[in-house]
């Protein structure tokens, strides 16, 4: 696939202190380098990078070892990888990415999903995957913690509307015998939060300090946890190829750490192989089902969520298998990192994870392209 270059993608991603001064910065060298071999240049920027008549970008290049920054005309296609933390940045993200729909010179790569509610709203109404979404409701102060603890036997989760990357999330546990409240969890930084309240209206005062002006949603508390008592899910990565279409590139068990309530990496824990895995919990024969039921699951899903929010370009699908292993889908990510697909051990699939954007930008751009010639 070497030749001319067809054109340019811009990975935007959020600053950050240090050198590079942008996050991503793994995934975002892999790409610039294996750009040549699909004809793309690939180029990084902040959003405080792009001109504000989207004439060029300063953004960033790596050769020779390192990155280098210099002005390129605005790039066809913006792949956007940005996790934002600060208020400023996503306005002027989001000015940018809203051009997008009516802009003659540039498009996205994919367009993004909304808040957990919003995405579960959509899910809900299918029939097939309605069974395997667990109660979830939005959070809305202590009469919902009441109620939720009252119908979920006194076991609830907490996470924010938007990814947390298991961050800012809240287990509550009621005793049975007593008022006593334990609460466990992660901050905004993924701190471990561990706190006790006698009673109900201190524990409420308590999480709406801590959720501030977030919005959450709340479910019953699954019980997702390995026979050593280690948290788990199971991430599928959706992507589109070099035809368009979707394909299943990869999945990997994410297990937690030891004492955490959910199974991201960013908390510590680490990923492997699934089949192994969920044959060691469950059976060899039932393991089978189980990852051959997760692929019937996750194909559905990219279809449906296109026809509601636009074209996308790959998904993070995370499922949960309790203790009677029963699936649970969990989330949603249009925005999902591979680093799981990477460290289950799967050659094949780390590459495609890494190659697949490249293939379906090379695919856009010829497109694009050929209606103009």
């Amino acid at each position: 696939m070497n030749g001319n270059v067809i054109g340019t993608l811009g990975i935007m991603c959020c600053s950050r202190q240090g050198s590079p001064p942008f996050a991503d910065e793994g995934y975002s060298r892999r790409l610039t380098l294996l750009g040549k071999k699909y004809g793309i240049r690939v180029v990084v920027f902040r959003p405080s990078d792009a001109a504000r008549d989207r004439s060029f970008v300063d953004g960033f290049t790596y050769s020779s070892g390192q990155w280098h920054q210099k002005r390129f005309p605005f790039p066809d296609l913006v792949y956007d990888r940005c996790l934002f933390h600060s208020g400023t940045e996503f306005a002027a993200a989001h000015s940018l990415l809203s051009e997008a729909r009516t802009s003659q010179r540039w498009r996205l790569w994919s367009r993004g999903l909304p808040g957990k509610w919003q995405v579960y709203r959509i899910l809900k109404r299918e029939p097939r995957l309605a069974p395997h979404l667990p109660p979830t409701a939005v959070y809305q102060g202590k009469k919902s913690l009441l109620s939720g603890l009252k119908a979920y036997g006194g076991e609830v989760f907490m996470k924010p509307k938007g990814g947390s990357q298991g961050r800012n999330t809240l287990f509550i546990q009621q005793n049975p015998d007593s008022t006593l409240l334990h609460i466990k969890g992660r901050d905004a930084v993924n701190r471990k939060v561990e706190m006790s309240f006698a009673a109900l209206g201190d524990a409420s005062a308590w999480i709406e300090q801590f959720t501030g002006s977030r919005e959450y949603i709340i479910q019953p508390f699954l019980h997702l946890y390995g026979r050593n008592d280690r948290p788990f899910d199971v991430r599928v990565l959706m992507q589109k190829n070099e035809k368009g279409l979707w394909m299943r590139t990869g999945m990997a068990v994410r297990q937690g750490a030891s004492g955490s309530i959910t199974a991201n990496l960013h908390g510590g824990g680490t990923a492997l192989p699934v089949l192994p895995y969920l044959s060691e919990q469950f059976g060899a024969r039932q393991a089978e089902k189980m990852t051959e039921r997760l692929g019937q699951l996750s194909d559905i899903i990219p279809p449906i969520l296109e026809s509601h929010y636009g074209r996308l370009g790959e998904l993070g699908i995370d499922f949960g298998i309790d203790t009677k292993g029963e699936l649970w889908l969990l989330e949603v990510n249009s925005k999902p990192g591979r680093t799981s697909i990477r460290l289950a051990g799967d050659p094949g699939s780390s590459e495609l994870a890494s190659e697949n954007p490249l293939r379906y930008a090379r695919y856009l751009l010829l497109r694009q392209l050929r209606r103009v010639n």
